[in-house]
């Protein structure tokens, strides 16, 4: 019995070699592995308390403008193009309750994600490449200085924190947005709107909406400060890193959405 298990692991082990020698299973790998550590070391992040308030003060800025435009147009278009669908079975009145529930659940939180992708993944992977390539990263080692204590766990932690007002502000304005819209050129009563918004929307909705930004926001800072911490070949390679970072964050949050969808639909 003993020796069948073994000849069975021996064989397991054979047919899994192939695999990790395959260059995207080898990267998947290390990339699990340096987000165990960012992880772990999750907690110097108060250590240096200093740099994660700057980092979430800056990341903040930097998104919230693209994340308000996005949120915005997207509430809009929403709000007229089902309007106009409605409007032939007499249901324009059900246009609140559709844009709340829409925003607040996947409108929202998606469009953010995907704004802080492209804006502050490439923001970290920029930063923590050009310090890789300038040989800062081997001066801190130099000094005893764990980089990624001090370098990626503070913009990790202020990625995961910024996304709950971003997409607090991001909700509250695409709403206001999808109103107006409705309002203005569909002509359905400002009153009616949000009587069916507030009919629609349960407290289960908003916890939704609030869960999936921090989940969005830890992959896209582990996936970007990878890709920086990683970089190799100049100025080439950090062209190559910035759109892979882009490309990975941005499915990345997709895919997020649709497990945390999953997992939120099988417990509701």
């Amino acid at each position: 019995m003993l020796r069948a298990n073994i000849q069975k692991s021996g064989l397991l082990k054979e047919m899994i070699k192939p695999l990790l020698q395959l260059s995207w299973v080898q990267e998947g790998v290390a990339w699990i592995k340096f987000s165990a550590k960012a992880l772990w070391e999750l907690p110097r992040a108060f250590r240096y308390w200093r740099e994660t308030l700057r980092q979430m003060y800056i990341m903040g800025n930097q998104a919230l403008p693209l994340v308000i435009l996005a949120s915005v147009f997207v509430s809009m278009v929403l709000a007229l193009e089902w309007s106009k669908k409605l409007e032939p079975f007499g249901a324009k009145l059900m246009v609140g309750r559709i844009v709340g529930i829409s925003v607040i659940r996947e409108i929202g939180p998606m469009v953010t994600g995907l704004m802080v992708a492209g804006r502050t993944g490439a923001k970290i992977v920029s930063e923590i490449g050009n310090m890789v390539l300038g040989e800062q990263i081997d001066a801190l080692r130099a000094f005893g200085t764990d980089p990624i204590g001090r370098l990626i766990v503070p913009r990790v932690f202020a990625s995961v924190v910024v996304m709950g007002p971003l997409i607090i502000i991001s909700d509250a304005l695409a709403i206001i947005a999808g109103w107006f819209a409705t309002v203005t050129w569909m002509g359905v009563d400002s009153d009616f709107f949000w009587l069916s918004f507030k009919a629609g929307i349960l407290p289960k909705d908003i916890y939704v909406g609030l869960i999936k930004p921090p989940f969005f926001g830890l992959l896209i800072a582990l996936i970007s400060a990878y890709f920086g911490y990683t970089i190799k070949g100049g100025a080439e390679g950090m062209g190559r890193a910035a759109t892979r970072t882009v490309m990975y964050s941005s499915l990345g949050v997709l895919i997020m959405d649709f497990i945390l969808t999953k997992i939120v639909l099988a417990f509701s």
